[in-house]
């Protein structure tokens, strides 16, 4: 009984840990737009979340401290692709009269992504639109440094 929970619980991880793609564009000196298609697993709100977390990585990157969200978008591209069908059934038969029992299932198979985008203005510390603005190494955490040397985050997990 250990083993197909454990297949479980791997399945479940690899599929919550799906890659995505990201991409980020400078539209000025301190402004970039960031662009995210994650796997269905991930969900709207795992895809927003890895947008936000790119734009305090892109902030610390590019040697600024705090950042404002101009703009967030979100769109569920998610669709059923197909479908796994399963018949179980019984035929009983006596002399000349046949019975027959049975049921299909179908398991949907999902594809697509779910896709968000953010335009963050970067400030320095300094600057005094950086009041309201979103510290980055709060955001990040206490692993600032790992996070940030590891690049652009590649899973909804984070």
């Amino acid at each position: 009984m250990r083993l197909p929970r454990l297949i479980v619980v791997l399945s479940a991880i690899a599929l919550l840990g799906a890659c995505s793609s990201s991409t980020t564009t400078r539209l000025a000196q301190n402004i970039v737009r960031i662009d995210v298609s994650t796997a269905p697993a991930c969900g709207s709100s795992g895809a927003r979340k890895l947008v936000s977390r790119m734009a305090a990585v892109e902030t610390i990157r590019l040697g600024y401290d705090k950042y404002l969200i101009a703009a967030m978008d979100a769109e569920n591209n998610v669709r059923v692709v197909g479908a796994n069908y399963n018949t179980t059934g019984t035929l009983n038969t006596y002399g000349n009269t046949g019975r027959n029992t049975g049921y299909t299932t179908a398991t949907p198979i999902y594809g697509g992504t779910q896709d968000a985008a953010i335009v963050a203005i970067m400030f320095k510390q300094q600057d005094p639109e950086a009041k309201n603005a979103i510290d980055a190494r709060t955001t990040l955490g206490a692993n600032l440094a790992e996070v940030v040397a590891k690049g652009t985050p590649n899973t909804c997990l984070q």
